[in-house]
């Protein structure tokens, strides 16, 4: 008897046992290992309004596809970031300090949106081995094989390609005064030089006068540099600064009830200056934009990608007005994800080292979009550039609504060595 009652018994243990292998298979294989993202930013200082907008974008992406997917998922398993900062102040020895305790932590893809820290940091992460992926190429990391952009053609592209946009529209209304004469004020942050690389080249090849013009960092007037650029005869007028140096030109442009055009480089965008100076004073103002922006005017129906930015920024900043730079960081996020996805479908998550993912992953994007916030973007063999499209944006009414259409940037870059 006690043998017959014994079998059930064992019968039942047997199930539960079996039953708890398999749900502890079940959670093991459910179970996302975890990678680290790096971000070195300048957190502090001038330019920390648009390197941290950058950061969060890119972190608030990666944390949601966590929350939301539990990770970011190949044919061969998943994978959860663990993002993590360091202030570099815009200073290039605290970014190298910066790389060497991330790469200690075991940073496999680095991010930022620091053309200084592109160059400064190349030999660091291609002798690591780990990809970046930046909102700003500098000079020479347009040619590392490590380094990918998503933003802007490279810094010293962005005023060429506004120099050759003004330069068609003179020539098309028949070019009037016989002689195209452009101008540029600049602040002096470290990102300076680099936009304005050999441009004195540039403007020789394409027949125009540039003149330019430089105001200290922190000054509360422009007034001198913008008349000594009205009295040039500057027909229109490119500005190199951060948001608050902007608001400092537009301000000073007021008083002196200067009318003529003026564009922001990339380095600060439209919603920024609105913020800062209010609607009236961006009234006209003109940006150039690689993304859709989030000041985008309401009436024009948003993509996917510009939704789903504006459903983060409600949940991450929900007391904050929303910010263009934060679709920078959320595009580096949203590259950064694909190389890893497409990583995972060829090596498993104990093998997704920094090169895989920059060999099975980032060497394989092709197309990508972010949902419809920037044309496509194609890594290839010597070519990280990433998406070589502009629009050009004004302000109207507290909102940004585009003036040009989508147009080819220049694709300016050093000779290789």
């Amino acid at each position: 008897m006690k043998q017959r009652r014994a079998q059930p018994i064992a019968m039942v243990l047997t199930v539960a046992m079996t039953v708890a292998l398999l749900f502890s298979i079940s959670s093991a294989a459910e179970t996302a290992q975890e990678i680290v993202v790096g971000n070195i930013s300048a957190m502090t200082g001038p330019t920390s309004g648009t390197h941290m907008m950058c950061q969060s974008g890119s972190r608030d992406y990666l944390n949601y596809l966590n929350e939301t997917e539990g990770g970011i998922s190949g044919k061969n398993g998943k994978v959860k970031v663990k993002y993590l900062a360091y202030d570099s102040q815009y200073v290039a020895t605290k970014a190298k300090d910066g790389f060497a305790r991330l790469q200690g932590q075991g940073m496999v893809v680095l991010t930022h949106c620091a053309s200084g820290h592109s160059d400064a940091l190349m030999k660091d992460y291609e002798q690591a081995r780990i990809p970046l992926v930046t909102g700003s190429q500098g000079i020479s990391s347009l040619w590392s094989d490590w380094a990918y952009g998503n933003y802007h053609s490279g810094i010293a592209n962005m005023i060429r390609t506004w120099i050759v946009w003004e330069k068609g529209k003179w020539e098309k209304a028949g070019k009037p005064g016989g002689k195209l004469i452009l101008g540029t004020i600049t602040t002096d942050e470290p990102y300076v030089p680099l936009a304005l690389w050999d441009i004195d080249s540039f403007v020789k090849e394409q027949g125009i006068t540039l003149v330019k013009e430089t105001f200290p960092k922190g000054t509360t007037d422009a007034s001198p540099q913008l008349l000594r650029l009205k009295d040039a005869g500057a027909k229109s007028i490119y500005v190199i600064s951060s948001g608050r140096g902007a608001v400092v030109v537009l301000k000073s442009a007021k008083s002196m009830n200067l009318t003529i055009p003026m564009t922001n480089c990339a380095a600060a965008t439209l919603g920024d200056i609105i913020s800062l100076g209010g609607p009236e004073l961006a009234e006209g103002y003109q940006g150039e934009y690689f993304f859709e922006p989030m000041s985008e005017d309401p009436k024009i129906t948003p993509s996917p990608g510009l939704v789903l930015a504006k459903e983060l920024w409600q949940k991450n900043h929900p007391n904050e007005s929303p910010n263009d730079m934060y679709v920078n960081g959320i595009l580096s996020g949203m590259v950064i994800a694909e190389g890893i996805r497409l990583a995972l479908d060829t090596v498993p998550p104990d093998k997704l080292t920094g090169e895989a993912i920059k060999t099975q992953g980032l060497d394989r994007i092709n197309g990508f979009d972010g949902k419809g916030l920037t044309k496509p973007i194609t890594y290839s063999k010597d070519d990280h550039i990433g998406q070589k499209q502009v629009r050009y944006w004004v302000v109207r009414k507290g909102f940004a609504e585009p003036v040009s259409d989508w147009m080819p940037t220049t694709t300016f870059r050093i000779p290789k060595k």
